[in-house]
Formats: C-alpha cells, sequence, structure tokens
C-alpha cells in the first residue's frame, strides 16, 4: 500500500482503492480514482493488492445454493425475465459463493462483475514504421479500458489518443490519452460508452498535448484492430 498523506477522497487514495475494487465508490469519486489511476503507478500497486487481498478471503469457503426465491430476484435482475440457459446453471454455485461471502456479494450487485457472457476484449495495435506496439484491452468485469504499452518511444510534444468505433458507427468516441511514460494505461468507462465498446473498433490517433481539440481525431491514425475476445499470443 502507498500510504500517501495527500488525498481529495474520503478515507485516503488507499482506501478508495479498496472501495474501487469493491465497486463501492459513487460515479463522481470513480471517476476521480480512474482519472487518478492511469498516471499513478503507486495507486495502481494499491488496486492490485487490494484484489489480491480480497480473492484470498473467500478461497476455503464452500459453494451454497441460495433458495429458489433468492435465485429467481438475482436472475431477474441480471437477466430480466427470461431465464438463461448455460448462465442460469452456472449462477447456483456462483450465487452460493455470494451467499457466504458479502464481499462477492458486494461485487456482483454493484456491477463489478457483469454476466458470464461478457468476454474480455482485446486487439493489437502496431506501428511497424515507428516501432509502437501496444495491446488494448476491455474488462467488463471492472468498466475499464487498458492500453499496454510494449515498445516505441512516445513521441515528444505530441500525446496518444485512444478512440473507439462502435459497430455499425462512423464517428469515433474518445477514450482517453495513452499515459506518457507508464507501461499501462487504465481508463474506466461510463456506462453509455461501455455499452458500444462490444463489437467496436480501438484506434490510436496523435494529436496535441492534452488531447484532440474538437472532440474527434485531428491526427493521423497510428493504428487500428477490432476488438476480439480471441487471446493474443502476446498476453
Amino acid at each position: 500500500m502507498t500510504g500517501r498523506d495527500e488525498t481529495d477522497l474520503p478515507g485516503g487514495w488507499e482506501a478508495a482503492a479498496a472501495e474501487y475494487v469493491l465497486g463501492l465508490l459513487p460515479e463522481a469519486e470513480a471517476r476521480a480514482f480512474h482519472a487518478r489511476l492511469g498516471q499513478d503507478r503507486d495507486l495502481q500497486r494499491d488496486v492490485e493488492a487490494w484484489q489480491d487481498y480480497f480473492s484470498t478471503l473467500t478461497d476455503e469457503i464452500a459453494p451454497v445454493a441460495p433458495p429458489p426465491q433468492v435465485l429467481r430476484r438475482i436472475e431477474a435482475r441480471l437477466y430480466g425475465r427470461r431465464r438463461r440457459g448455460f448462465g442460469s446453471s452456472l449462477l447456483p454455485y456462483l450465487l452460493g459463493a455470494v451467499t457466504a461471502g458479502a464481499l462477492a456479494w458486494a461485487a456482483l450487485t454493484t456491477g463489478l462483475v457483469g454476466p458470464a457472457e461478457d468476454p474480455h476484449l482485446y486487439a493489437e495495435l502496431r506501428v511497424p514504421d515507428r516501432g509502437l506496439d501496444m495491446l488494448a484491452h476491455w474488462s467488463p468485469e471492472t468498466g475499464t479500458f487498458m492500453v499496454r504499452w510494449d515498445g516505441g518511444d512516445y513521441p515528444d510534444d505530441r500525446a496518444l489518443q485512444i478512440w473507439v468505433i462502435p459497430e455499425g458507427a462512423e464517428t469515433p468516441l474518445s477514450v482517453g490519452l495513452i499515459a506518457r511514460g507508464e507501461g499501462l494505461t487504465s481508463i474506466w468507462l461510463p456506462e453509455d460508452l461501455a455499452a458500444q465498446v462490444p463489437g467496436a473498433t480501438v484506434a490510436i490517433s496523435e494529436e496535441p498535448e492534452g488531447g484532440s481539440p474538437t472532440g474527434l481525431p485531428t491526427g493521423p491514425v497510428l493504428a487500428s484492430g477490432l476488438l476480439d475476445a480471441r487471446i493474443p499470443a502476446s498476453l
């Protein structure tokens, strides 16, 4: 844990990292947290440490099937009134751990854990003539869009901006800027933008420092790729 003294959030950034992992931060605080997360490697380590810690709390809890009426209410909340086939057959086991472990329950009911059919999505983004090598990753469980920097030099006095182009659309939507000097950029997406990520194309453009002044790409598009559930060989 970082133990930083200065904070803009109640309880400190370290406490906020714990609430983030559990999906308990209010939306306004979550936005502030994610804005800082992409730039603060110590904060990223806090998140990783809390994830490791909380995951151990349910390791030895045996699954317990919830009462049928509880299961029906949870299914209705997650999927609507229509029952799902395979996903529903797995739900008693998931909810058994939820019943036994309050942390897993909090993650499920706050949306930190999405339905089982929501896959992680990836896109490899390479610019051979510049030596740039990046991997985009969408995590539906945490609602974060990540870009891992694997090689190449960040352009001087310029910014690299991330865009998604929803399936069937022509207008790119800004996700944010790739953090300079960091191996991983992690950006939380609001629900309206997150809903448009599946099936979208991700693109990286070169922009003035601070990002595009128009809300659309103004510089060259360096790389693009379709977000896909297939796990890339670079992982």
